[in-house]
């Protein structure tokens, strides 16, 4: 298989990136070096959290901050926030706040997922908290696309090959930016990482913790990073699972997690020619190869399944 699926997922996140600054890494302009103390923004770092049981053990609260830091006292937006207390109060450490990556990962369905996501001497010792950062999940949303024109969006061609249908999909992909631009024009240029890392301190705040402790994967690492470089003082206890090298463009980290994809996929191939009944075979190419004629079949043939929405090579 060609690694080219990267192409679809490159062209939407250069075409969003093109809505807020023409800047391949987002940039932010505080008003005080984050390094200290801006009392323009003690009314975030001052709000009382009210956390509410949300299901199980888990516990649910919202958090304000500032639409841009350049402005604290105009528009604000909130953040949804979860977290698995401790199990063991006398081990207690602190917080710890999870990040899965995407960008546009579920902060807060990632520390749902927390018994599967750290190991039993963590979750004794540390509150998981998860957050959904903005324009994400339950927080201030981006609204880009009616669920109708995102069916259609992510039907696009997933394996374009010829340049005119690499050019109908990077034209797809700017409308897609283009609508998040004129459905959300308030929030589109105020997202980032810069962004998130601040409001991350702030979240730190009023975990009530000095220091943050973060656990980071895939673009979760750039968060962090970021993080890290704009409030060294405050780091705590940090992992970064499979960092990201904030060197290379979004092109670049799509084709290289294409190809990734792609190895990985060889390997389960050969992980599973070992066990019985294997569903791809005992020769992995040719069970890489049956994955391959799958997703072909499914091009040409879609799948009947909720009315309307059949499954695609491309879903």
């Amino acid at each position: 298989m060609k690694p080219r699926l990267f192409v679809v997922v490159a062209a939407a996140a250069v075409a969003l990136a093109g809505c807020t600054s023409p800047d391949p890494q987002p940039t932010v302009s505080p008003t005080a070096s984050p390094t200290q103390e801006d009392p323009a923004l003690a009314q975030y770092y001052e709000q009382q959290l009210s956390w509410q049981p949300c299901g199980g053990k888990f516990e649910c609260t919202e958090m304000t901050v500032p639409l841009t830091y350049d402005a604290p006292d105009g528009e604000t937006i909130t953040l949804d926030v979860l977290r698995v207390p401790a199990s063991d109060p006398n081990k207690r450490l602190g917080s710890l706040v999870l990040n899965p990556g995407g960008p546009g990962g579920s902060g807060v369905d990632y520390a749902r997922a927390a018994r599967v996501v750290v190991k039993a001497p963590l979750l004794e010792a540390y509150d998981i908290v998860g957050f959904d950062p903005r324009g994400v999940g339950n927080s201030t949303p981006i609204e880009c696309l009616t669920d109708r024109q995102l069916d259609r969006f992510l039907n696009v061609d997933p394996n374009p090959e010829a340049d005119e249908d690499i050019a109908a999909t990077v034209r797809v992909s700017q409308r897609f930016g283009q609508r998040c631009k004129s459905n959300s024009p308030d929030l589109t240029p105020n997202i980032g990482t810069p962004f998130v890392a601040r409001d991350m301190d702030i979240l730190r705040s009023l975990l009530g913790d000095e220091r943050l402790n973060f656990l980071g994967k895939s673009y979760g690492t750039f968060i962090g990073a970021t993080y890290a470089d704009l409030f060294p003082s405050r780091v705590g206890r940090f992992v970064l699972d499979g960092a990201v090298d904030p060197t290379l463009t979004t092109a670049d980290l799509s084709r290289g997690q294409a190809m990734g994809f792609e190895k990985a996929l060889l390997r389960f191939a050969e992980w599973c020619a070992g066990e019985n009944d294997c569903p791809v075979g005992d020769d992995p190419p040719a069970g890489v190869q049956k994955v391959a004629d799958l997703l072909a079949d499914l091009e040409e043939d879609p799948i009947p399944a909720a009315p309307g929405r059949p499954l695609t090579a491309a879903q």
